[in-house]
């Protein structure tokens, strides 16, 4: 592609063949520039121990959502546990709590981004729930105190959650840091911002400090704040 603009421009000009090696020079550097401000980074999250880390939200908070995605985002209940635990969605979504157990269930929340409570139900269908405040919402079931869970309400358009790997893949698109989230990260808020530095070949490795609560039961496993 290059000498393609190179040849165009010597038949315009063609007393200006000093000119083509420099003009070479420019247009290769902008041509190698371009691509790499839009260069997709893999990012893998592990703890202290070298282990893949699940359900990190990670964002880059560049610009805002602009459309709300019209599907509803589902929360289930099966073996008395929230399927998934972590939910990730965009600010004015809604949720739905189907109960796919054989026992009821009683949905809560006393989180500030969203409270709200359920009736006790087992095969009946409930309400889908509105989130149009961003930030976390703790859920919890008045009948099984075991039971919690979160709804990331997201209000930036480059929003991602890491899979069972630990892995995500995000459109590095001029951001200079990334802003992560996750239920065990030992810090204030369970957040913490990172530089997007020290990438090779477009993969970055990422260690958080998490710990697993889960030999502690119900929203005492929750980490309180600037404990």
């Amino acid at each position: 592609m290059t000498r393609r603009y190179l040849a165009c421009f010597s038949a315009f000009c063609p007393n200006a063949r000093n000119l083509i090696n420099p003009l070479a020079l420019v247009i290769s550097f902008w041509m190698a520039a371009v691509p790499y401000s839009h260069a997709q980074l893999n990012i893998v999250f592990i703890d202290t121990d070298g282990n893949p880390v699940k359900d990190v939200i990670a964002e880059l908070q560049v610009s805002r959502i602009e459309t709300v995605p019209q599907e509803i985002g589902v929360m289930d209940q099966v073996n008395r546990a929230f399927v998934p635990n972590v939910l990730l969605i965009a600010r004015g979504q809604q949720v739905r709590f189907p109960n796919s157990d054989n026992v009821r269930h009683h949905v809560y929340s006393f989180s500030d981004v969203r409270q709200f409570s359920t009736p006790l139900y087992a095969d009946e269908e409930v309400d889908p729930i509105l989130f149009d405040q961003a930030g976390v919402a703790t859920l919890g079931c008045n009948i099984h105190d075991s039971m919690v869970a979160y709804v990331y309400v997201s209000e930036w358009q480059h929003r991602y959650q890491s899979d069972e790997l630990g892995r995500i893949s995000l459109d590095n698109s001029g951001a200079d840091v990334i802003h992560v989230w996750h239920p065990w990260l030992q810090t204030p808020e369970n957040r913490q911002e990172i530089p997007l530095t020290g990438a090779s070949n477009n993969q970055l490795t990422i260690e958080l400090d998490v710990r697993d609560p889960s030999q502690v039961f119900g929203f005492r496993a929750i980490r309180e704040e600037n404990s």
